[in-house]
């Protein structure tokens, strides 16, 4: 009864919020889902996504916008108005049963509201969210919104505002070699630290991507879903898919822009830490010399996976593998990750050494768990990055060309600039690390792969 009590007041408060035809325009955005069941499985996602508005600026080729519809976030992603921003600029939206048509200048954008789909240049393409009718407006997802009308936007989350701009930049993916000895490419450690929650640090990790995207070279990264410095004098926990801001939405839409950048989201841990250590520093598994009393058991692993899991799943991120902490972890807890996950990026247990570098598929049933190490930085057994390089350089052709690497070290080799009209653009040295991993394996005819295309 109290559990009924309380959804009666939910509903009827989120009706208060939207009033009753902005819930139903809502539920109109489902595909062929029109029983009561669908319903109030839509209103019960709306509670758990958190839906929210808050007042950010929005300014166009330099010129603030004055909406009157808010923008809204879901669970820390952002949708705009888009029908208003497009009539502002002096376009057009024509809104049928089945379509929304978008008309901004040369660029007509037609969205199959039943399919969630746009075509351009000939290719159908998948938004990332569905279209919202709310508010006697059409809404979009921030992504969505700037592939649609080829933008640029940076963030400014001290000044509370986003910056469009038509895409001057002529950005073409190199093509990728049909054949050649597989290479991969994995970014360690992404976190909603307070230093990856920055806007200067976020803009310059999509343009890594944007690198990796022009060489076409499909990318690996390692997520830690939650941030936890348990330390008194700077004490965060930062989970962004309960606890909103400006910051945490610009990190969810640079994980949504990685993924689009053809990004492999994997799960590195929960929060890569426990007890009094700091998330990317501290063990979170089972270990031999555990010094913090990590719980040794299967239980607490799978609640360590499954909280990561339901964190990736609330945010909508998709993920395909997980990798271990340090890799650090006894064999019982690691026939719980295998119970999880096909994919594990790193080596097969260490002791069988044959598979310290190279692919190793193990058994599972019905299923294969496939391991994959990063022999190019074990090898060297240290992070110094002109010792990679080397590795790289003089690596024996049968051990698998797999790297790891932190991103935030390619950020001194970029410069952010803005243009007189604020035109967000940067210079990004040919000579760094990254560049020099990624042409000394492309000399040697390897070819840059994703895990799920190992044979």
């Amino acid at each position: 009864m109290a559990k009924m009590t309380k959804k009666i007041i939910f509903i009827i408060s989120l009706i208060a919020l939207f009033s009753a035809s902005t819930v139903f325009t809502w539920i109109l955005c489902r595909n062929n889902e029109d029983n009561d069941n669908a319903i109030n499985e839509e209103i019960t996602q709306i509670h758990e996504i958190q839906w929210g508005q808050d007042n950010i600026a929005l300014f166009f080729e330099n010129k603030r916008m004055d909406l009157s519809h808010p923008i809204y976030y879901d669970t820390n992603r952002y949708y705009l108005p888009a029908s208003e921003i497009v009539t502002q600029l002096g376009g057009k939206t024509i809104l049928k049963d089945d379509s929304v048509t978008l008309i901004l200048g040369k660029r007509k954008r037609v969205i199959d509201l039943t399919k969630n789909t746009y075509l351009l240049n000939n290719q159908i393409v998948n938004l990332k969210k569905k279209v919202i009718l709310m508010d006697n407006a059409v809404y979009i997802s921030l992504l969505d919104f700037t592939k649609l009308f080829d933008l640029k936007v940076t963030w400014n989350t001290d000044a509370k505002s986003l910056s469009f701009y038509y895409n001057r930049d002529n950005t073409v993916s190199r093509q990728r070699p049909a054949s050649g000895k597989p290479a991969l490419v994995r970014l360690e450690d992404l976190c909603s630290s307070p230093f990856y929650l920055s806007s200067d640090s976020l803009e310059k990790l999509r343009i890594v991507s944007d690198y990796l995207y022009a060489e076409n070279v499909p990318f690996h990264v390692t997520w830690i879903p939650r941030y936890i410095d348990p330390r008194p004098s700077s004490y965060s926990d930062i989970d962004i898919s309960n606890q909103y801001s400006m910051a945490n939405a610009d990190f969810l839409y640079t994980l949504d822009y990685l993924i689009d950048r053809n990004g492999v989201i994997g799960l590195h841990g929960y929060t890569h830490q426990y007890g009094y250590t700091v998330s990317g520093n501290g063990y979170e598994f089972d270990r031999k010399k555990n010094t913090v009393n990590i719980p040794s058991s299967k239980v607490y692993a799978q609640e360590r996976i499954d909280a990561a899991k339901f964190t990736a799943q609330r945010l909508d991120i998709p993920y395909t593998f997980f990798t271990v902490p340090h890799y650090s972890i006894s064999t019982k807890q690691l026939l719980v990750v295998e119970a999880n996950f096909d994919y594990i990026y790193e080596a097969y247990p260490r002791h069988l050494k044959r598979y310290l570098y190279k692919v190793k598929v193990v058994k599972d049933e019905d299923r294969n768990i496939t391991y994959i190490p990063a022999p190019i930085n074990f090898l060297n057994g240290s992070n110094d990055e002109s010792n990679i390089i080397n590795v790289a350089k003089n690596l024996d052709p049968h051990v698998l060309a797999s790297f790891f690497y932190h991103p935030y070290l390619e950020f001194d080799n970029i410069a952010l600039q803005r243009g007189k009209d604020g035109y967000p653009s940067c210079t990004y040295a040919s000579d760094s690390t990254l560049h020099q991993l990624v042409d000394e394996l492309k000399n040697k005819g390897y070819r840059f792969v994703k895990i799920t295309e190992l044979k």
